[in-house]
Parts: C-alpha cells; structure tokens; sequence
C-alpha cells in the first residue's frame, strides 16, 4: 500500500468488509477499494460458523487486493458490540505544586484507573471528562497549570478469543501490523462532533444479526450494550409466517410500507418461480411491526440496565442497515421506543448509507490514527 493509505477489516453481523482508503482535500475520506464478503456472522459473542470464519477473511483480503491491485501489509480491526463492553472509573492525580499538564500526566491518570479482567483486553480508552482543580470540568487539559487534575475515563474491553483468533488468521495472510477498536466507539467519533457529544449521544446500531446500544459523552461510552436481534430476524419472521423463502421474503421486506394503513384487500406482489404472488399488506406489515417492537423491547432493557442515566429529552441516532430501510420503519420504531429518532448521517457522499456507516467510521479513524 501506499504511505497515506490504510486498510480496514469490519466485522459486519452479516458481512465482512475491507475498506482501503486515505485522507482527500478537505479532511474528507476517499475510498480507493471496497470489497465484501458474506458469512454466517455471530450470535451471543460467538462466530456462528468459526470453522468458515477463516476462509472468508481470505477471500475478503484476497478480494479486496484485486480491486485495488495491491498487497495488505496492515490492517485496522473493526471489533463488533457483541465482543466488547465498558467500564467507566474516575482518577485524581495531586501534585506537590501547580505545573503545566503533561501527556505523562494524562497517561498515568489513565494507567492508575485501569482495571484488568480475566479474557478481555483493553483496545481503546479514552475521556468522558477532565476536572481541574475542584470543580472546573475541561475537555482537554494538555498545558493547563493545575495541582490538581481528576478524570472520568471510559475503557473498552474486547475478547482475548476474538483478537487471537482473528490475529492468527491475519498472519497466515502475512498481516502482522493489526490493530483493533471498537467499531461502535469509531462511530461515536465519526458521525457526530464535539458539541454533540458533550450534550450527550443515543447511538442505536441496528445490523442484520445484532443490534449495539451507546451511551455517548465527551470521547467516552458511559453505557454499551448489544442482543443478538436485527433486521435478518424480520425477513425470517416473513419467510416462515407467509411460507415462502428466505430470498423471497427478503424482496418483499424491501416492498414493506408501514406508515399507510392499508385496506384488507391491499397487496404487495413478489415474484415466486416467474410468477407474481399475492401478499397481505395487512399481515406483512403485522409481522415486521412485531419484530420491531421486539427489538425496541430489547433497547428499553438495556437502559434499564445501565450504570448511567441519561436525560429523558435525548433523540436516538439509528444506523445499520436492520431498521434504516424500511419504509415507515422510523416511525414506528419512535413510537415503540418512546423517544424520537433520528438516522444518524454518515458524512460521505458515496457510501453515506446507514449500512456503511461502521466501516467509514474505523477506516476514519485508522486513517487519523
């Protein structure tokens, strides 16, 4: 690869996808090569299929190296929800008399609040806020003159078997400089500014398997949960209350509009065996407004079970691409949920898709990093 490009791996619930990529005029991000790979995802923090995990990250790299005509020397590893969780702990450094803050300090707030746990490793940390003194809050103290200096430090922990195993696989491919963030923490800092994060973030990442939830302040996640529910549970829902296939059900889960109240005599048309068939508009859009209401049920408990609070007037970002397409599927999802919500917007004109949105989000950040 050339000096000023970099490479991504996202772990996708339903694809893999390697972005290669650089920075372009104005700080924005020009996407030299994309390539994806379907596989069998993962379910409850486990590869559904890690017997084939192997083969499709080869044929991804493989893949993406004849679309760019290059040779992958590293790689920035997009770690999914399901692999990580949070933990948020607060450090007061004192000194002897005021100086001027250092990265040392910082570093050693961050080393002295650290807390290790059995199979997981830390792979990004980073501030919620700093406070100087005794009660002035700051978002970065590098150079400020204090005697004192206390921070609210967030830490994301990912598993030792997904980084080992996904390690391993890399260097059979000759890819031995690997690193890994959290996919969901690339997106906090990507889809959303300062100003916003200060004032807090709902971040909803609703993908094909699994659905992540964050609680976004400062450069920190307060909160961060997922559940093995998404968008592929709805075409399922359809494919076996209809009786029709899989691939089918997903065409006509493309055809779903749910923000009309259809007659009983309306229908939507999907082409089975060459022939156009019949589908109640009223059941189908029964059935995919269940799910929905089940996977805001899901969201709700995993406030209930935070640590922190939130104030009650803040709006969900959505992304992914498990809810962001349906037709009408915003709205009835702010209703279930009881908030508004918003899809959150992926600042480049090409992939500006909410599908798109946690691989743009860590090749942003491996290219800043």
């Amino acid at each position: 690869m050339a000096k000023n490009e970099v490479a991504i791996l996202d772990f996708g619930s339903q694809k893999l996808t390697i972005l290669i990529g650089q920075k372009d005029v104005n700080n924005t991000l020009n996407v030299k090569a994309k390539y994806s790979e379907n596989y069998e995802g993962f379910m409850d923090g486990e590869f559904i299929e890690p017997k084939n995990l192997e083969k499709a990250i080869f044929h991804c790299i493989q893949g993406a190296q004849r679309v760019c005509d290059i040779k992958i020397s590293s790689l920035t590893v997009g770690v999914p929800t399901e692999f990580c969780f949070c933990k948020c702990f607060t450090n007061t450094q004192t000194f002897l008399k005021p100086k001027k803050i250092t990265k040392k300090d910082i570093d050693e707030l961050f080393s002295e609040a650290r807390v290790e746990y059995p199979n997981f490793s830390v792979i990004n940390q980073d501030s919620i806020y700093y406070v100087l003194g005794d009660n002035i809050k700051i978002k970065n103290p590098l150079s400020q003159i204090e005697s004192k200096i206390s921070g609210c430090l967030s830490f994301l922990y990912a598993k030792n078997s997904f980084l080992v195993k996904v390690s391993n696989i890399l260097n059979k491919q000759s890819i031995f400089k690997i690193n890994f963030i959290s996919s969901i923490y690339a997106q906090s800092l990507y889809l959303f500014d300062e100003e916003q994060r200060d004032q807090y973030v709902l971040l909803v990442d609703c993908g094909y398997i699994t659905t992540s939830v964050a609680l976004i302040r400062g450069r920190g996640m307060l909160n961060l949960s997922s559940f093995s529910l998404g968008g592929g549970y709805i075409s399922a829902d359809l494919s076996k209350c209809l009786k029709i296939s899989f691939q089918s059900a997903e065409e006509l889960l493309k055809k779903v509009v749910l923000c009309i109240e259809p007659d009983e005599n309306d229908t939507y048309d999907i082409m089975v065996d060459g022939q156009a068939i019949p589908v109640s508009m009223k059941v189908a859009n029964a059935i995919v407004e269940s799910r929905i209401e089940m996977i805001a049920q899901g969201i709700k408990k995993c406030f209930n079970l935070w640590q922190y609070n939130f104030p009650d007037f803040i709006s969900i970002n959505l992304t992914g691409g498990g809810l962001s397409f349906i037709k009408g599927g915003k709205s009835i999802f702010s209703k279930l949920i009881g908030k508004n919500v918003t899809i959150a917007d992926v600042p480049y004109s090409q992939y500006n898709k909410p599908n798109f949105s946690s691989s743009m989000s860590v090749l942003n950040y491996a290219i800043n990093n």
